[in-house]
């Protein structure tokens, strides 16, 4: 059953004017996601992204695409001359985890431009061990005026 008091401009006019508080973000954003869950039409989410590149704001575009791409997983962007015009969800599957997230998120009125909001859909990160040899080079590299024999005298001497 399609959700029929959603007005996707309504709620596009909504999230783009309300750029300054990341929680009211987070809600229309969250808003448009179970819409594009019912329905299938991707067309608020696409409008906006272009919103916000409108209003300059490429940090935010691309965190509606990052995070519309976690919780569709394969969905694909449909560009013209370098501007989106669509988003596919054909073929795509939806990620139950990503879409409560959002939820979590939205009720706990977290901004879309925290650290709360990025972490949760962050990768996890590769608990490597430290690469000593790609740090060196990495610091030799950054700092040409200082010779080898004298980074290596101050790195012994550490």
């Amino acid at each position: 059953m399609t959700n029929t008091t959603f007005c996707a401009d309504k709620c596009v006019a909504n999230f783009a004017s309300s750029v300054g508080n990341g929680a009211t973000m987070t809600k229309h954003y969250v808003a448009a996601i179970n819409y594009v869950i019912e329905s299938r039409d991707t067309t608020p989410i696409t409008r906006m992204y272009q919103a916000a590149k409108r209003r300059g704001d490429n940090k935010t575009a691309s965190l509606i695409l990052s995070t519309f791409s976690k919780v569709f997983d394969g969905a694909t962007a449909t560009r013209k001359k370098g501007q989106l015009v669509g988003i596919k969800i054909t073929g795509a599957t939806l990620s139950n985890s990503a879409v409560s997230k959002l939820h979590e998120l939205a009720e706990d009125k977290a901004s879309m431009r925290g650290p709360k909001f990025a972490a949760a859909f962050r990768k996890p990160k590769d608990n490597s061990e430290f690469d000593l040899i790609a740090f060196v080079q990495r610091t030799l590299k950054n700092n040409p005026k200082v010779s080898k024999v004298a980074f290596a005298a101050a790195f012994s001497a550490a």
